[in-house]
Order: C-alpha cells, then structure tokens, then sequence
C-alpha cells in the first residue's frame, strides 16, 4: 500500500474513531453524517460545549499517546471533525518517526 493509501486509511479510521466518541460519550447516537454542515463541533450547530470538547480531546490524547498543545488547540482545524482527524494522524505519525 502506497503512503497516501496508507493516509487516506488512516485518516478514516480517526475520524471514524472521533464519530463513535461523539456518539458514545455526548449523545449524538442516531445522528448519522456528523460530516455533513463541515462537522463543525461549534458555530450555528454548536455539536458540542467547550467543555465536552476539553473531554474529547482528552479521550484523542489517552487512547493515541499524544499531547495537545497550544499549536494544535490553536489551529482552525481542531474544531472540525475532519481537521481534528488530520491533526491527530499528524501527531500519531510525528511520534512513530521519533521512535
């Protein structure tokens, strides 16, 4: 499988990963295509408070051994569905060079 297979791949699985949360952990069951209107977490559908935001980040940063820091929180990408997948594979790909 090329890098941008195994990319594309990964980035799925992220995303698919941060839909189950939101439909776990904040109620959203039943609520299929949390991509659809840009899979914003805030703005007109306000999917979710801060808080519940601060929890979801923090199940990303447990479950994937990476840290948020200011850069990522910082990133208009964070509050999406699709960015916060892409900053997550980023992050999970950065760490396995270091290693």
């Amino acid at each position: 499988m090329d890098d941008g297979k195994n990319v594309a791949a990964t980035l799925k699985g992220i995303r698919e990963e941060i839909e189950i949360l939101l439909c776990d952990n904040f109620g959203l069951s039943g609520k299929p295509g949390l991509e659809d209107e840009e899979g914003r977490f805030f703005g007109v559908r306000g999917l979710l408070k801060p808080r519940e935001l601060t929890y979801l980040a923090y199940m990303l940063q447990m479950q994937h051994g990476i840290r948020f820091d200011i850069r990522e929180y910082d990133d208009p990408r964070f509050y999406s569905i699709s960015g916060l997948s892409e900053i997550v594979v980023e992050m999970v790909e950065e760490k396995s060079c270091k290693q």
